[in-house]
């Protein structure tokens, strides 16, 4: 009992991670805050992510330490890099830390490095899911005639992958339904990504935040997250002309990525630059994040593949209403007409009705905005990694009978 009750208090831990600060995306926030808040309960963590150069390295960061392994450019995806030839880093750097149990946050090369050095020397071994399949085709459109081979591949990979492993996390119900119906042997939990629903709640809206970042007085309707393909954001720009001719709303998009110059030439084409604002990179530990939220009316979402999408739960964290696309596991977080609306995915005249029939209405935005912070209270961020912790205890007292 002695033992098992060591290892849940004070475990090491390794986090493996091909997407991490400073990239931006919804993995490496949440391996930054797995590291941060698993620190934060006593527990000696270590990130193991791709550098940005060819050269590997120790750095400390917060209150944990991470192993930046050499790394090439990710031809896929701008901005993004891949380990490369880095097994025996990670070898050496196991060996050291002699962990409690590994952590995969992702089934590509770091972490299929560190699984098979787990199942070599019996190290407990997790992974969480936080991808569909339709995410990694929305990278493949030229190879559209055989989409459904390649997830046919995808899928056995995975499988085979998971099957590896101690136990499998995944951020909502749905993508554990749809893991469901794989041949998945291992044990499947679904945990929520969790939010700090302190940070982004306000009971105010600053003229000063809104002078901060120019933008004028009316209603913000807000986009946050990556700007690529997999989130349609093409669906919301096509909204604009119809939301605008039927209200005096602001359009804010903030993030970065592969589809940014392409959606700043529709707006221009459009003619709808002086009522949007790009507001470019906004780092996830900055204050400028909640004040985003804070300052603004409806939070959009036009991408139908999200596993959960950090970004809403911190948008209802503000108290928003959502316009989401129902698809994904949206609907577990969006309730259509009672927090926002779920429209169809890809329909942009449905998307701006449902915009235009909350900023119409000033009594339904105040009930959206108190039935957005009834549903996200569930999904406080300790609560979360208290059953991170939960996992880690099963699976460890799994692995010494």
């Amino acid at each position: 009992m002695f033992s098992i009750l060591y290892y849940i208090n004070n475990m090491r831990i390794i986090i493996g991670s091909e997407s991490f600060t400073p990239n931006i995306s919804g993995v490496a926030i949440s391996t930054e805050l797995l590291a941060e808040n698993l620190s934060k309960l006593g527990h000696e963590i270590y990130v193991f992510s791709p550098s940005e150069t060819y050269k590997t390295d120790w750095e400390k960061y917060k209150n944990f330490r991470i192993l930046r392994l050499k790394s090439i450019p990710n031809p896929f995806r701008k901005g993004f890099r891949v380990a490369a030839l880095s097994k025996k880093d990670i070898a050496k750097a196991v060996e050291k830390i002699k962990p409690d149990i590994i952590h995969l946050q992702d089934p590509t090369s770091i972490c299929s490095a560190l699984k098979a050095i787990a199942k070599r020397k019996k190290i407990p071994l997790v992974i969480i899911n936080h991808f569909s399949l339709d995410y990694v085709i929305s990278y493949l459109r030229c190879l559209k005639p055989i989409h459904p081979i390649i997830k046919k591949i995808l899928t056995a990979y995975l499988v085979k992958f998971y099957n590896s492993c101690d136990e499998v996390i995944c951020p909502t119900e749905t993508v554990k339904q749809e893991l469901s119906k794989w041949s998945i042997k291992t044990p499947i939990t679904a945990i929520s990504n969790g939010v700090d629903l302190e940070r982004f709640f306000s009971y105010s809206s600053p003229v000063s935040i809104r002078l901060k970042f120019q933008l004028p007085m009316n209603p913000i309707v807000l986009y946050l997250g990556r700007i690529d393909k997999d989130k349609s954001i093409e669906v919301l720009m096509n909204a604009i002309p119809k939301v605008i001719k039927e209200t005096n709303a602001h359009f804010v998009i903030v993030g970065l990525g592969d589809e940014l110059p392409k959606i700043k030439k529709m707006a221009e084409e459009m003619g709808m630059e002086q009522v949007i604002h790009f507001l470019g990179r906004v780092d996830h530990n900055s204050s400028d994040l909640e004040e985003i939220y804070q300052i603004s009316t409806v939070f959009a979402i036009p991408s139908a593949i999200e596993t959960q999408s950090i970004v809403t739960l911190e948008a209802m964290a503000a108290g928003l209403p959502v316009v989401a696309a129902n698809g994904g596991a949206l609907p577990e977080l969006v309730k259509n007409g009672e927090n926002g609306y779920l429209f169809k995915p890809g329909d942009s005249d449905l998307m701006a009705k449902d915009i235009i029939t909350i900023l119409s209405d000033e009594k339904l935005i105040e009930k959206m905005k108190k039935r957005s912070l009834e549903i996200i209270s569930d999904h406080q961020i300790s609560k979360s990694f208290e059953k991170v912790e939960e996992v880690y205890e099963k699976v460890i007292k799994e692995n010494q009978k």
